[in-house]
C-alpha cells in the first residue's frame, strides 16, 4: 500500500512538473518535443549509475579517526550494507558500529544527477541532527571519486569546507577518506574508512580449505564442484 502511494505521489509530481513546462512550451510543437526529450533524458540512468554497483553488498568497515593533526588515531570497526534503490538510480548504505567508544548508526544515499552532471551524497547519523551534503563531478577514472561540501560547524554556528575521496581498490575493497580544515586553516585527514567485502573473507577461507583438502586428501576445487564426497 505504501509503495503504491509513493509511486502515485512520484507520478503526480512528474505530471505537475511536465504540465508547467507544457504550458510554457505549448505555443511551439518543437519546444514540446524538446521538453519531452529533456525529461526522458533526465529520468534515465546512465553509466555513472552503473558505477554505483561497485559498492553493493555487505561490508566490514575499519574506521580510523583523528581529532586533530598529529593526534593519536582512534580505531573502531563496524559493518555496512549497501543496495541499489529506485530501479538503480540511487545507492543506499546503512552503517553500524562504534565511534569514539559510542554506538554509531548512519544512513547514506548516493546518486548521480544527470541534470547537474555530478554525484551527490546525502548523509545523516545518530551523532547529530544535521544533514550533510557532498557533491562532485566524475573523475578521469572510476577508481577515484572526489566530492566537496559545506558542513555545519557547531563551534561557530556556520559551516566548514570538507572534502572526501572514495577509492576503489578492487571488487572486494574500497577506501573513503575525509579531509577537514585544521585550526590553522590547513587541510588534514580526519577520517579514513576501509571497506572490505564480507564475501572476500569467505572466499579467502574457502581457498585455505581447498588447499588443505588437496594436500591432505588429494581433493581439489574441481572435485568438489563435481559433487564427489570425502
Amino acid at each position: 500500500m505504501i509503495k503504491k502511494t509513493l509511486t502515485a505521489i512520484g507520478t503526480t509530481l512528474l505530471i505537475v512538473s511536465l504540465s508547467c513546462s507544457f504550458i510554457t512550451a505549448q505555443e511551439n510543437p518543437q519546444d514540446q518535443q524538446a521538453m519531452m526529450e529533456a525529461y526522458m533524458k533526465m529520468m534515465a540512468p546512465n553509466e555513472n549509475h552503473e558505477y554505483l554497483k561497485n559498492f553493493v553488498g555487505d561490508w566490514d568497515v575499519t574506521t580510523t579517526s583523528w581529532m586533530m593533526p598529529g593526534a593519536e588515531p582512534s580505531v573502531s570497526t563496524g559493518t555496512s550494507k549497501a543496495e541499489l534503490i529506485l530501479e538503480g538510480r540511487f545507492l543506499k548504505m546503512d552503517s553500524r558500529g562504534t565511534m569514539f567508544g559510542q554506538p554509531f548508526e548512519g544512513l547514506q544515499i548516493v546518486g548521480y544527477d544527470t541534470l547537474q552532471k555530478k554525484f551527490i551524497t546525502f548523509w545523516i547519523d545518530n551523532s547529530s541532527t544535521a544533514f550533510y551534503l557532498m557533491s562532485g563531478t566524475p573523475g578521469e577514472t572510476e577508481k577515484v571519486r572526489t566530492e566537496t561540501g559545506d558542513w555545519p560547524d557547531p563551534m561557530t554556528g556556520g559551516t566548514i569546507k570538507v572534502r572526501d575521496v572514495t577509492t576503489l581498490v578492487d571488487e572486494d575493497e574500497f577506501n573513503f577518506e575525509m579531509y577537514m580544515p585544521a585550526p590553522d586553516g590547513t587541510e588534514f585527514k580526519s577520517m579514513e574508512y576501509r571497506f572490505t567485502h564480507k564475501t572476500a573473507e569467505h572466499n579467502e577461507l574457502l581457498q585455505i580449505f581447498y588447499l588443505f583438502a588437496d594436500r591432505i586428501f588429494g581433493y581439489n576445487k574441481k572435485t568438489f564442484k563435481e559433487g564427489e564426497e570425502l
